[in-house]
C-alpha cells in the first residue's frame, strides 16, 4: 500500500489530533458536570446544608431567597433517622413502579427470538454514563420479554451481577432520550442487569444520583453476596432497606429542573460519533481513499 507524502502525513496527525483534543475536552467537561449535579445532591439530600445554614441563621450559599423559602428551617429525628422538617426517607422499592431483571436473548434471529434489540451490560454503563462510544451487543429477543424490559427515557438500569474484589456490583445508568436515541432499535439491560422505573421522572433524577453517589461512596459493597465465585447484588434486600431523603414536591421538582439538563447534556455528548470517525477515516487516509478536505467536512463542529 502506498504512504503518503510527507506533508500530507502531517496533515492527516493534525486533524486526527484536534479529533483527539476535542474528544479528550468533551470528557474533561462531561466530568465536571457529573461533579456539579452530585455535589448538588450530596449538598441538599446527605449534608441538608440549606437546611443547616436556616437553622444556624445563615442564608443558603449561592441560593435565592425564593429557592431558600422552599427549605425548611429545622431537621427532625424520625424513627428511620435523622431527616429535614417536612421530608421522608423512604425505602427505595416504595419509589419504583416497575422493576425486573434483564434479558439475554440469542446472537440470532430464529423462532423464539425474532425482535433486534441491543442490550447494555455491565461493562457498557461507564462508556455510556460519560456519552461515549461502547461495544453494545445486538442480539434478538421476543415481543413478550420485550414489553416488560424496552428500556424508556428515565429508566435505570443496575448492574446486579459480576464486579471483582476491587470492584462492587451497582453500577447504574440513568436512561435519556440522547442515549436511546444511539440505537437503531429497542434496548433492553442484560440478564446480569436489572430495569427499575420510578414512579415519576423527578424522583427518577432523585434516585439515579442517589445510586451514583452511594457507589462511590461504596456504600455498594453492603448489598453484595459471593457465591459459586461470582459476586450479586442483594436487589431485595437493597429495595426494602436502603433510605431516600424525599423531599417536598417543589424541591423535588427543581432538583430535578437542575440536573436532568446536566445529564441529557452529558449523554448527548458527541465523543462516540468523533471516536468512530477517527478510527474509519484514518485507513481511508492513508490508503489515499479519502482526501483530508472530504474529511474534515464530517467532522462534527458542536462540542
Amino acid at each position: 500500500m502506498p504512504t503518503p507524502d510527507l506533508v500530507i502525513q502531517r496533515e492527516i496527525a493534525e486533524t486526527l489530533g484536534a479529533i483527539d483534543d476535542r474528544i479528550t475536552l468533551l470528557r474533561e467537561t462531561n466530568a465536571t458536570l457529573e461533579a456539579i449535579a452530585q455535589a448538588l445532591f450530596k449538598s441538599w439530600f446527605v449534608d441538608f446544608d440549606p437546611v443547616r445554614a436556616k437553622m444556624a441563621g445563615r442564608a443558603p450559599e449561592g441560593m435565592d431567597d425564593a429557592t431558600a423559602a422552599l427549605f425548611p428551617d429545622a431537621l427532625e429525628e424520625t424513627e428511620l433517622g435523622l431527616v429535614p422538617k417536612g421530608w421522608k426517607l423512604v425505602p427505595f422499592g416504595d419509589l419504583l413502579s416497575h422493576t425486573i431483571g434483564g434479558d439475554w436473548g440469542s446472537d440470532a434471529p430464529d423462532e423464539k427470538n425474532e425482535t433486534r434489540v441491543a442490550i447494555i451490560r455491565g461493562t457498557d454503563i461507564p462508556d455510556l454514563q460519560s456519552g461515549g462510544g461502547s461495544r453494545v451487543p445486538i442480539r434478538y429477543t421476543s415481543a413478550k420479554k420485550l414489553a416488560s424490559r424496552a428500556i424508556q427515557d428515565g429508566d435505570i438500569v443496575l448492574e446486579v451481577s459480576g464486579g471483582s474484589k476491587d470492584q462492587p456490583t451497582g453500577r447504574s445508568l440513568y436512561m435519556t432520550e440522547a442515549l436511546l436515541r444511539k440505537f437503531d432499535c429497542p434496548v433492553e439491560p442484560a440478564s446480569f442487569c436489572r430495569l427499575f422505573r420510578p414512579t415519576t421522572r423527578g424522583l427518577g433524577v432523585l434516585l439515579s444520583q442517589h445510586l451514583t453517589f452511594i457507589y462511590a461512596a461504596g456504600k455498594t459493597w453492603e448489598y453484595q453476596n459471593q457465591s459459586t465465585g461470582i459476586a450479586n447484588f442483594q436487589t431485595t434486600h437493597f429495595l426494602e432497606k436502603e433510605l431516600v431523603a424525599v423531599p417536598d414536591g417543589e424541591v423535588l421538582n427543581l432538583f430535578a429542573s437542575l440536573v436532568r439538563p446536566i445529564v441529557d447534556r452529558v449523554h448527548a455528548a458527541q465523543i462516540s460519533e468523533l471516536a468512530e470517525l477517527r478510527d474509519t477515516i484514518l485507513p481511508r487516509l492513508i490508503a489515499g481513499q479519502l482526501r483530508l478536505p472530504e474529511a474534515t467536512q464530517s467532522i462534527p463542529v458542536t462540542v
